[in-house]
């Protein structure tokens, strides 16, 4: 399946494409973007479901206690891109320190000048709930989102200027900066090629080649938090996406969750 817009079958934006898991209290939990499954794993002799699909994947290891995550969202029915207005959004919220508050959807980076957007321009706001429910094992999914003080979550998909790239963004609200940290300390991959995202702190960025399997196309992923805020974006399309952009993108956004601007 390539990597693409938002899901109609309502699972994460297809674009990240990578298994990324966590381990919390003996729970392993995988989310496989592309194939909208998340595989659950208990402690030993426990049962579990394996994810469909292939792909990249992405390991965390615990490091001192519980930490790393599953993220997938369900997202609405793709329609005709559309040309954000300006301003791109009439949501509100604020910044004080590590604390974010007011609607998670005014953090979401910017829509760059002469992008498509993939659905509301607003973006999407998403319960903790709705987030568990992309997962394979929302029951399970849900605890360990309740257990990182989860207070919900925004993603915005949109296509680049020139009609090549396809960029997801993704938000996740915790409850303090220390379960964000934990959140993203706690991820590794263990395909593609990792690179260091400069002026971004704590963020991780990995590489996919391209694939057949993949409509040939590449991938670009970048995670990362500021405050009580986990932000992760990547980048599809034919090729290979560019590493520098996906710089700038989380720059962008680092800077969005900040300064409020």
């Amino acid at each position: 399946m390539p990597y693409g817009p938002p899901s109609p079958e309502g699972g994460r934006p297809r674009g990240r494409g990578a298994y990324i898991a966590l381990a919390v209290a003996g729970w392993l939990v995988v989310a496989a973007g592309t194939a909208g499954a998340v595989v659950a794993v208990g402690g030993s002799g426990s049962k579990h479901a394996t994810a469909l699909g292939a792909g990249p994947s992405a390991s965390a290891t615990p490091s001192g206690g519980a930490s790393g995550h599953a993220s997938a969202t369900p997202s609405p029915t793709p329609t005709a891109p559309t040309v954000a207005p300006s301003p791109t959004s009439t949501v509100k919220g604020t910044v004080s320190g590590n604390t974010h508050s007011g609607d998670l959807r005014f953090f979401l980076l910017p829509v760059p000048d002469g992008a498509q957007v993939f659905g509301d321009v607003n973006g999407n706001a998403q319960t903790c709930g709705d987030i568990a429910k992309g997962m394979n094992n929302p029951s399970t999914s849900r605890r360990i989102l309740n257990d990182y003080g989860c207070r919900g979550g925004a993603f915005r998909s949109f296509r680049t200027n020139d009609g090549v790239w396809t960029v997801n963004v993704q938000l996740i609200h915790f409850d303090g900066s220390s379960h964000s940290a934990d959140w993203v300390s706690g991820l590794s991959f263990e395909h593609g090629d990792s690179f260091d995202i400069s002026g971004v702190s704590q963020a991780k960025g990995q590489s996919v080649a391209p694939s057949g399997a993949n409509g040939n196309n590449g991938l670009v992923i970048g995670i990362s938090h500021d405050g009580d805020v986990e932000y992760e974006i990547d980048i599809s399309g034919p090729g290979k996406p560019s590493r520098a952009l996906l710089t700038q993108l989380m720059q962008r956004q680092e800077q969005r969750l900040n300064t409020g601007r």
